[in-house]
């Protein structure tokens, strides 16, 4: 399945961040959860000038890679963006990826009919503490 999701992640991402998020993507689904998030961390600002669509997969990515590594700050915000464009858009995430970030949210403690709360717009400087 987390190869569907890589393989999926690498079609949509054929602009010139590309490089740097299906890195992400592959460590991700490789279990190497430490590589995967500072490559994620280096591939923001290219992430950030995606859609809403593809900027809402790098959340939900980061933040479970975020997740797997027992950091939850940082899960919470990532997945709350995630959980807002879900809330947005219903069709925002394939079925897999809505049921990893139910199960995400779940276990943090959250009910699935429970908004995201992570603000609209970041706040500056707040990228680099997570």
């Amino acid at each position: 399945m987390r190869w569907l999701c890589f393989a999926i992640w690498c079609c949509v991402f054929a602009t010139g961040c590309h490089s740097a998020l299906s890195e992400a993507m592959d460590s991700y689904a490789d279990g190497r959860y430490p590589s995967a998030a500072a490559q994620f961390r280096a591939a923001e600002p290219n992430a950030r000038t995606l859609g809403a669509q593809d900027f809402a997969r790098y959340a939900l990515y980061r933040g479970l890679t975020h997740l797997a590594l027992g950091d939850a700050r940082a899960a919470a915000h990532w997945l709350g963006f995630a959980k807002e464009a879900a809330d947005r858009d219903p069709e925002s995430f394939t079925d897999q990826d809505r049921g990893a970030l139910l199960a995400a949210w779940r276990s943090m403690g959250h009910m699935p009919g429970e908004p995201g709360f992570a603000p609209s717009v970041m706040p500056a400087g707040a990228s680099a503490a997570r």
